[in-house]
């Protein structure tokens, strides 16, 4: 006959606590991994402005390596013209050159002062990490925070196992006590000593592979 499990008072919920500091050092162990190297964009868009308050890609989020080149694909279509000025769109930086189309309205403009579609070419110029990589990237003082939050509530599980177990007359008070005393001053070995790129055995070997960058990146 098997004995049946101590505890319960608490229906066995204390495990959620043990579980959520688990994930945080998994999440830990991940912002600590090697970063793998970042992908450098350099390239040019144009937009498409077809009312006041919000503009979008045109033709479906064409790059271009130049302005020159942009601008010839933007004026291919003949019904767009250069600009003489931006039509008060706040959105549309002053020193930007505008193009506009000769034959779409803006809608949400009077009628009496119509504002035609405007066109920009945009320079986007950043660093990204490949898109298929996972990473985590997080700053020393939010991995400091993280660790304090493991810790406490490595401590809250202590605490709340031991009270589950005098509760449930599993233990009485002074055993309580003593496994509570016991119990925490592991959990601050463990704590002091802890690896944090490696929250258990065999993480290491599978996310650093996950890491590597499968070969060079221009």
């Amino acid at each position: 006959m098997n004995r049946p499990m101590s505890g319960g008072h608490f229906d066995y919920n204390q495990s959620l606590i043990s579980e959520i500091a688990d994930t945080i050092a998994i999440e830990i162990a991940r912002a600590l991994l090697p970063k793998p190297q970042k992908v450098h964009e350099d390239y040019w868009t144009i937009d498409e402005h077809d009312c006041p308050s919000s503009y979008h890609n045109y033709c479906s989020y064409h790059e271009f390596k130049t302005y020159e080149e942009a601008e010839s694909f933007l004026l291919w279509d003949k019904s767009i013209v250069p600009a003489d000025h931006n039509y008060g769109i706040s959105h549309i930086p002053k020193e930007d050159k505008v193009f506009r189309s000769t034959k779409l309205l803006m809608g949400g403009t009077k009628d009496a002062d119509p504002i035609p579609w405007l066109y920009t070419i945009h320079h986007c110029v950043f660093d990204h990490y490949p898109y298929d990589a996972d990473v985590l990237e997080l700053n020393e003082e939010t991995i400091e925070t993280m660790k304090q939050a493991y810790l406490q509530l490595r401590k809250a599980y202590v605490y709340a196992q031991r009270v589950d177990w005098m509760l449930s007359g599993d233990d009485g008070e002074d055993t309580m006590q003593m496994r509570l005393k016991e119990e925490l001053d592991a959990v601050q070995q463990e704590f002091d000593n802890k690896d944090w790129t490696c929250p258990y055995e065999g993480w290491n070997e599978d996310e650093l592979e996950k890491a590597e960058p499968s070969g060079p990146v221009h």
